[in-house]
């Protein structure tokens, strides 16, 4: 079945401020032709199919610091843009113990019309954005916004923010001594997740053209209303800032 496709949103189009924001997960909308992926609406609510907050902290970002983002506007569950291209949870099967229905047994073409549909369309803005500012004489700050349950496989996870590398931890290191400085939180360094293991966005997008990039995660406990999001916002935002301000982030290096 072919898909239609489904171009992300581009936030704040003209901007050519050293930093840019990709936020993979926003969504849980699951486009109509794919039928919810045969899943009840009450699963589309959970983590398993979005980055909860991840969107709202993105934009409040944006409107604060009047720099880029490229947002996508469909469900990770149809497709996994923080993956690569042959990974085998692209497409996932299955997510925190439940089953997918509209995911299996998808034959070579299936998998190929999303990839066109929902993945292309989402690397391609971000490729576009980021040279944009290239051209521009600017080497912009890359960041992933994700966000991340705070329960998972029966552990309670401890930290509020994590910062994820893989090669280049420049600006991940620079965000953790900045927020110790600052704050009493609980921070990750690679949790929690590793960005040895899943960093593709970060690695394509910045690693690959020698721009510091890491990609935050904050617990989606912490982002459950509005006055939330906005001081988390705010939080990146000042440290952000102070990063830019240091040469030694802002120049292109290759790990």
């Amino acid at each position: 079945m072919t898909v239609a496709a489904y171009a992300p949103e581009i936030i704040n189009p003209d901007a050519t401020e050293n930093l840019v924001i990709l936020c993979e997960h926003a969504s849980n909308h699951i486009p109509a032709d794919l039928n919810n992926l045969g899943l009840p609406a009450e699963e589309l609510k959970r983590h398993i199919a979005w980055d909860i907050g991840a969107e709202a902290v993105t934009r409040k970002m944006c409107e604060m610091m009047g720099v880029s983002a490229v947002v996508a506007k469909a469900s990770r569950l149809v497709l996994d843009a923080n993956r690569e291209p042959d990974h085998n949870t692209l497409i996932p099967l299955e997510s925190d113990g439940t089953l997918i229905p509209g995911n299996q047994n998808l034959s070579v073409e299936d998998i190929q019309n999303r990839k066109e549909a929902f993945y292309d369309p989402f690397h391609q803005a971000a490729d576009a954005v980021i040279e944009r500012h290239l051209e521009a004489g600017v080497n912009p700050i890359v960041i992933g916004m994700h966000s991340f349950t705070p329960h998972m496989d029966s552990f309670d996870r401890p930290w509020q923010i994590g910062f994820l590398w893989n090669k280049d931890q420049r600006l991940a290191q620079a965000m953790i001594g900045l927020l110790e400085r600052e704050t009493d939180l609980t921070i990750g360094d690679n949790e929690p997740y590793s960005g040895q293991d899943l960093y593709y966005t970060m690695q394509r997008h910045g690693a690959d053209r020698g721009l510091p990039q890491t990609t935050i995660e904050i617990r989606q406990d912490l982002l459950a209303d509005d006055n939330m999001v906005t001081q988390w916002a705010a939080l990146l935002a000042e440290c952000l800032d102070e990063c830019m301000g240091r040469a030694d982030l802002m120049k292109r290096e290759y790990f």
